[in-house]
């Protein structure tokens, strides 16, 4: 029985906060979720399960179908984020061209978050609740022997036309029971991130989850869990092995606290790791020392979700900081030598004109960080936000329902808020706010000359994106508005 993952392209994504335009040729992520579903598979039987990622190339669809039909398709899992439905939906309708009888299973966060909608896609066997790693092992264990899904936790399915609910999977609090994904059985060399130094960067996690009540955040909530510390030192040692010397960490929280990013310091400098690494947090609950430790272990940058520069916005989005408290900690940065990467998000709910966006965006280049992600508002599916703007009259409650239930039919979703400034408005912002930031004299200065020539090709990249951000208009198919 052949086991065939896929990561599907990015040909027909609902692109939203950051265009197309702007990502394209900035990064391209490894298929984590997928990598651990393979670790778990081949480490637990004898099967094995080859992934399948066009975004590697950005294939399009002539050139996806071409590398499909090298696949003998029996057992199908695919990666499903709520955005990239339409690739999905797509993805579904090709395996099915060439294996009609294949059994198609979707996993990640839409079917957990959605299942009730990701259960009705047509063409599927079935959803995976909740983590993947055990309902597949699973799930590949029943099919390889004849053998109905029934019963197995965490999977609904379609069984002679009825849909079956099976009981959902806790969560496993042990995560290092998972084992972690092995590089080597993809084709590392080809990923790469945005800002990076070295030839050979990946993606880890050292926790599921995220304990913040973000109201725009379509992370799942209630279920954060932390690795054990050995675990990760042992998938940072796997990397190493493989001339991987850049690990980005990219959990919705780094830092559940600071003896977290302390330890993980501690066991570095004891294994003697020589790496670089950078991590995603938030302001609040960042120390000095926590900065330091991070540095003197490898650390050369830390992402913060600054998402405003404005107390009203700050309070509004739960960050449970202020802007002096950004201030505080892009100072320690600067001081202590380490870069820092401010998340900043314009044309909120809370930002009415054209002037207060503007502000905003001079109040965030004035706390100073080394680089922005300036993206656009946009209100997720099922989050607060959402809700907050169906009641404001902005959009219909159910935009996003029918496109999770029919992905390739061209129905229309909000992708940024329109309560106070037009598409028009909000992309030209977007410019400004790239201008205002980049093309500073003191940040050329200070950031011009890059480390590395493997910096250099990715600082290129990114001003390759500003590039064909100024030149977007709305209307356009990668622009966000």
């Amino acid at each position: 029985m052949s086991i065939t993952l896929i990561n599907p392209p990015e040909q027909l994504r609902i692109w939203c906060g950051i265009p197309k335009a702007a990502a394209a040729g900035v990064y391209n992520f490894p298929p984590l979720g997928l990598m651990y579903l393979q670790a778990s598979l081949e480490k637990r039987t004898p099967l094995k399960a080859d992934i399948f990622d066009p975004t590697v190339g950005a294939l399009d669809y002539p050139d996806v179908e071409k590398r499909l039909r090298t696949y003998d398709l029996d057992v199908v899992g695919i990666s499903t984020f709520t955005h990239a439905l339409p690739d999905v939906a797509m993805m579904i309708r090709l395996v099915r061209k060439y294996n009609p009888n294949a059994q198609i299973l979707l996993g990640g966060p839409h079917c957990s978050m959605f299942p009730e909608f990701a259960v009705r896609l047509e063409g599927i066997k079935g959803i995976v609740v909740g983590d993947g790693e055990d309902a597949f092992v699973e799930i590949a264990r029943a099919l390889d022997a004849g053998k109905s899904l029934e019963g197995i936790k965490g999977v609904w399915f379609w069984e002679d036309g009825r849909l079956v609910r099976n009981p959902p999977r806790p969560y496993k609090k042990n995560l290092s029971s998972y084992p972690f994904p092995d590089r080597s059985r993809v084709d590392y060399r080809r990923y790469y991130l945005p800002g990076t130094r070295q030839r050979y960067t990946t993606i880890a996690v050292t926790s599921r989850g995220c304990p913040h009540t973000c109201p725009f955040c379509l992370a799942e909530k209630g279920s954060y869990r932390v690795r054990e510390l050995e675990d990760i030192l042992d998938e940072i040692e796997h990397c190493l092995s493989l001339g991987i010397k850049d690990v980005q960490f990219v959990d919705d929280l780094f830092n559940p606290n600071e003896k977290f990013v302390l330890d993980l310091a501690d066991g570095i400098e004891r294994r003697g790791l020589k790496f670089d690494y950078g991590y995603k947090t938030t302001i609040a609950g960042t120390t000095k020392r926590q900065i330091r430790r991070s540095k003197e272990s490898g650390c050369y940058k830390i992402c913060f979700g600054v998402e405003t520069a404005n107390n009203e916005g700050l309070e509004d989005y739960n960050k449970l900081c202020t802007t002096e408290d950004m201030t505080r900690v892009f100072r320690w940065c600067r001081k202590i030598g380490l870069k820092s990467v401010s998340y900043v998000m314009i044309a909120g709910p809370h930002e009415k004109t054209r002037e207060q966006v503007l502000a905003n965006v001079d109040t965030a280049i004035a706390m100073d960080p080394d680089f922005m992600v300036i993206a656009v508002f946009s209100p997720y599916p099922g989050t607060p936000s959402f809700h907050q703007g169906v009641q404001k009259g902005l959009f219909e409650k159910d935009c996003w329902d029918k496109m999770m239930l029919d992905p390739l039919g061209g129905h229309e979703v909000p992708l940024v808020w329109e309560e106070h400034l037009s598409k028009e408005e909000i992309l030209d912002l977007l410019k400004i706010a790239h201008r205002r930031f980049y093309f500073r004299p003191r940040w050329l200065i200070r950031n011009g000359i890059p480390s590395t020539p493997w910096e250099f090709l990715r600082y290129a990249g990114g001003f390759l994106s500003i590039a064909k951000l100024e030149l977007l208009r709305v209307g356009q198919h990668e622009a966000p508005v």
